[in-house]
């Protein structure tokens, strides 16, 4: 099944239809989670508290998960934890119809969600590898990320109407429900059981994280990029909702403008998505380099002519293009790079490091628009940005010729 056609990978498709349905319904509840809380609350508090609940699980218990799924079946721990989200969902659903939640059961329910959604994530992410052939794994992620990227502009539309015609508690059912067709979906696949060395099966739990982090740490192609497309990158671009609204009202287009500059950036990531599912672009270096550097150079661009409200629209969509060739060049160098015994602990590692550089990242932008201008900000961030895509150039280079991978330290 592996080495067939990815259409007609039945452990693809159904692990992507499944993905599919409960992306949609998370879409869904993150709004409306945000919308109920803003309603019921008016606090701004409140609402960065909520924010709290959905991150900070995932930092804290995303190594750890990491570890897990490698020692235990990849299969049962994304069965079950979907399976687990369903049934937190049609909970929380249930009490909301009822009335009957506390603002602190509310944030322990969304707290427990992103908890299983934590051991989910790297399970999901070590599974790929397994049940796509190499050839096909750019073709998988770009599809992957084509499917969230028209999710992601559909999700907000669609739950907007359902609020104003539907009471809150729909949304949060509708969500338990696509969690559970997801479940459903998933039990259907098979997932290759990778055969350890005996040595290391009965390692202890310690000893395994530890060689997450040493492998890491020790292989230079892996660490770079790590750095360079991801630490940086959305360090860098974490701020760009924040430079959006500010230039919007400077520019006197209000939330109208926000939109489009918004929805500009995600046309950008849909066509680039599909030139990379049509099988035209094959290179996973040359993508990488090529999305990071055009990343730098649109941020450039968007902070020199933060005055030009059109040619800002533009530098979004090339931002986006960029960010397409940039996301699927990655993951298929970490699922090329790293042995499929260890994907699930590096995985876990590389995703925590880049969620803790979102906020930190968003914080940092804030601060420097307010002491320099946001052209400065937007010009040093694009240039610093295209010189982590330039320098990725040797270390990727050298990777491809020695088709290195990760071993054993």
């Amino acid at each position: 099944m592996k080495n067939k056609s990815l259409f007609r990978n039945s452990n693809f498709m159904l692990l992507w239809i499944g993905q599919s349905v409960s992306q949609l319904g998370t879409r869904l509840y993150s709004l409306a989670i945000m919308w109920y809380i803003l309603e019921r609350t008016g606090s701004s508090v409140a609402m960065g508290i909520s924010v709290l609940c959905f991150t900070l699980p995932t930092v804290i218990i995303g190594p750890i998960a990491g570890v897990f799924a490698d020692k235990y079946s990849k299969k049962k721990i994304i069965v079950v934890t979907d399976l687990l989200n369903g049934v937190i969902m049609l909970t929380l659903s249930y009490m909301v119809f009822r009335n009957n939640i506390s603002l602190n059961v509310l944030y322990s329910m969304m707290a427990l969600a992103a908890c299983v959604s934590a051991v989910f994530s790297p399970a999901i992410s070590s599974s790929y590898p397994l049940i796509v052939d190499e050839k096909n794994l750019t073709k998988a992620n770009s599809l992957s990320q084509f499917t969230s990227r028209i999710i992601s502009i559909l999700g907000p539309a669609v739950a907007g109407i359902l609020i104003a015609i539907l009471n809150m508690w729909v949304l949060f059912f509708l969500n338990g429900i696509s969690y559970i067709i997801s479940s459903i979906s998933e039990s259907f696949i098979t997932i290759p059981k990778i055969n350890e060395k005996k040595h290391m099966i009965n390692q202890k739990f310690i000893l395994r994280f530890k060689e997450g982090l040493e492998s890491v740490w020790s292989n230079k192609s892996v660490l770079y990029l790590v750095i360079s497309g991801g630490i940086i990158i959305n360090f860098f671009l974490a701020p760009l909702s924040v430079y959006f609204a500010i230039i919007s009202e400077n520019l006197g287009k209000g939330s109208t403008g926000l939109g489009t500059i918004e929805a500009s950036l995600s046309i950008g990531a849909l066509i680039g998505s599909l030139i990379i599912l049509t099988g035209i672009v094959k290179n996973k270096y040359r993508m990488t380099i090529f999305g990071l550097t055009l990343e730098g150079v649109a941020l450039v661009v968007f902070g020199g002519f933060v005055e030009s409200y059109y040619l800002i629209l533009l530098s979004q969509a090339a931002l986006g293009f960029g960010v397409a060739f940039a996301s699927v060049g990655i993951s298929t160098l970490y699922q090329t790079l790293i042995p499929k015994e260890k994907m699930g602990r590096v995985m876990s590692i590389v995703g925590t490091l880049c969620s803790i550089s979102v906020p930190l990242g968003a914080l940092f932008g804030s601060w420097a628009i307010s002491y320099y201008s946001i052209q400065s900000v937007l010009i040093i961030s694009g240039v610093i940005v295209s010189f982590s895509g330039i320098s990725l150039i040797s270390i990727l280079r050298m990777a491809k010729k020695e088709k290195t991978q990760l071993k054993l330290v």
